[in-house]
């Protein structure tokens, strides 16, 4: 898919990131639609920047805990003109403990990291009912995790949504094939991501590449599931190899 003038609707965009999601797409013509949650100043600063620097972007607030304000995020987003490329990297990442945990949480974590982006994805489907155009007409691209594939002790809910997120994923890219691609990304520890040193340290031991990712090549990435066609129920993982 060529991007130059395509309309992304990225979820989580005040997110570390997002925020990196956005400006990337847009250096490549994408006009960007900048779902966040609370944090406004963030959201208009990252839309505002891009406008300086020549390319096009909107902030839409909602909040994902009320179905009704997803429908109309994607609502007031479609005005803006037909949206080719869903991306999700909103997400909750919290230690859930069965024994302390409490029921709010695990739903919490379930419902914004596997619903919500079943949810919109479903609005982004039935809005694409379309004949003639040229295949793939549209891509969808979710945030998974390494936790997806090498689960954590004390993060059930967080590993179990992130691994029906690339399930889901996988089952998508059949069912919308071929107008559609659904892809997933699963990232490491992305670097700047852990600050104390001597953690920082003792984590890049365990990591073949010796180093964290780059967010820069988390973005190529993501350009190359986004750019490429042949490739559809990919689960990429960026992780410098310590999921091996």
């Amino acid at each position: 898919m060529d991007l130059r003038g395509k309309t992304a609707l990225i979820t989580g965009s005040t997110g570390k990131i997002g925020r990196f999601l956005a400006e990337t797409l847009a250096q490549e013509g994408v006009q960007c639609l900048c779902q966040y949650h609370r944090q406004d100043r963030l959201a208009h600063k990252l839309v505002q920047g891009i406008r300086r620097r020549g390319g096009r972007a909107f902030a839409f607030q909602s909040d994902f805990q009320d179905a009704e304000q997803i429908r109309r995020l994607f609502q007031d987003a479609q005005k803006h003109g037909p949206i080719d490329i869903l991306i999700h990297s909103a997400g909750l990442f919290e230690k859930t403990p069965l024994k302390t945990c409490t029921e709010q949480q695990i739903e919490d974590l379930i419902r914004l990291n596997l619903t919500v982006p079943l949810f919109l994805t479903r609005l982004f489907v039935k809005s694409h009912f379309s004949s003639g155009r040229k295949r793939p007409f549209a891509k969808v691209l979710f945030f998974a995790d390494i936790g997806a594939l090498r689960p954590w002790r004390d993060y059930s809910a967080y590993c179990a949504a992130k691994a029906g997120l690339t399930a889901a994923a996988r089952s998508l890219a059949k069912e919308l094939a071929p107008g559609i691609t659904v892809n997933a990304v699963a990232p490491g520890i992305v670097e700047g991501t852990i600050r104390n040193r001597k953690e920082a340290a003792e984590r890049r031991k365990k990591i073949p590449t010796g180093r964290f990712v780059p967010m820069g090549d988390l973005m190529e990435a993501v350009l190359f599931l986004l750019k490429t066609d042949s490739i559809t129920g990919e689960v990429l993982t960026v992780d410098g190899g310590a999921v091996l």
